[in-house]
């Protein structure tokens, strides 16, 4: 992955690249993006501005999406770096808590979720970590406002 690929190129990158392992998309010939969109849900120019990395689906369809490339969503959103995989990795419960059973590694993680393949792998291990980034992110966020927002 290149470190200027913005998150809108990269999502298009690993749809165009998921389409093309299935086998049933030809995106350089004629009609594959077409079948493609319609298998997803969008339109015909949408689709196309996601695969060149110019827009994002509506959130809607991110699972259609995903299920019309034949990849599982959460690992698509971790590897697109929409989700992180730290948002995945603790219940609310344990956190608020502390109790619950102990953390598990992503590769603990991968195997309970039964995710083998090394592409599989490299998309939940981006998405989670994606995750926590911005759940840090939103945290700091939240604690710099003082809590404002919630004495509104």
């Amino acid at each position: 992955m290149r470190s200027e690929e913005t998150v809108r190129q990269r999502f298009g990158r690993l749809i165009a690249n998921a389409a093309r392992a299935t086998g049933r998309y030809d995106l350089d010939g004629h009609g594959g993006k077409a079948a493609l969109a319609r298998a997803a849900g969008l339109s015909e120019s949408t689709m196309g501005r996601v695969l060149r990395g110019e827009a994002m689906p509506d959130p809607r369809f991110f699972e259609p999406l995903a299920k019309a490339v034949d990849v599982n969503a959460i690992d698509l959103l971790i590897a697109a770096e929409i989700l992180s995989p730290e948002s995945l990795s603790a219940p609310a419960q344990s956190r608020a808590t502390g109790v619950g059973s102990r953390s598990i590694t992503l590769d603990e993680a991968a195997d309970a979720l039964g995710i083998q393949t090394a592409v599989g792998r490299e998309l939940f291990t981006a998405a989670v970590e994606r995750l926590q980034r911005t759940e840090r992110t939103e945290r700091a966020t939240a604690d710099d406002d003082g809590g404002a927002a919630a004495h509104a």
